[in-house]
């Protein structure tokens, strides 16, 4: 079965966003289907966690009503299948940046060597600037992976 790491930009889908992006939500609920029935595995890590809740903070109209929201957000994902893995140790981080030199935002470093040292297979987001670092691991999409196991209709192939 194959291991994915989940994103920050599809956790916010799943959270905060999903009456700004309705279309988005329904894959990504699908992608939740995915890992509750244990069809995959996923992880993501506190960095995500963090951003999520800085996500919340930025957009919220003052810091009570962010905290709310952001701690709602992390409970909605804690309830869920996925494992949460740990911050990376200094050594952790230095010995696997170079594997993604090829990323375009640095702050992305976490979370791609974050999947690859707990052994995922590929990374599910919303950012195709994970499309080049597919050499290290696979990138896809929430709309992708649905794909995947949406089995065919016969008459259309």
């Amino acid at each position: 079965m194959k291991q994915y790491y989940l994103d920050t930009s599809v956790l916010l889908v799943y959270t905060l966003a999903s009456g700004s992006e309705p279309e988005r939500y329904e894959m990504v609920q699908h992608v939740f289907s995915l890992i509750e029935a244990e069809h995959i595995n996923a992880m993501t890590s506190f960095y995500a966690l963090h951003e999520l809740y800085l996500f919340a903070l930025e957009h919220a109209p003052d810091f009570e009503i962010g905290t709310a929201y952001g701690k709602e957000a992390m409970h909605q994902i804690l309830q869920t299948k996925i494992h949460l893995m740990p911050l990376l140790s200094r050594m952790e981080r230095k010995i696997n940046e170079r594997l993604f030199q090829m990323l375009p935002d640095a702050t992305d470093l976490p979370h791609v060597i974050s999947a690859k040292i707990w052994g995922c297979d590929g990374i599910i987001a919303y950012d195709d600037h994970f499309s080049s670092m597919t050499d290290v691991l696979e990138y896809t999409t929430p709309d992708m992976l649905v794909g995947e196991f949406t089995p065919r209709d016969e008459t259309t192939q």
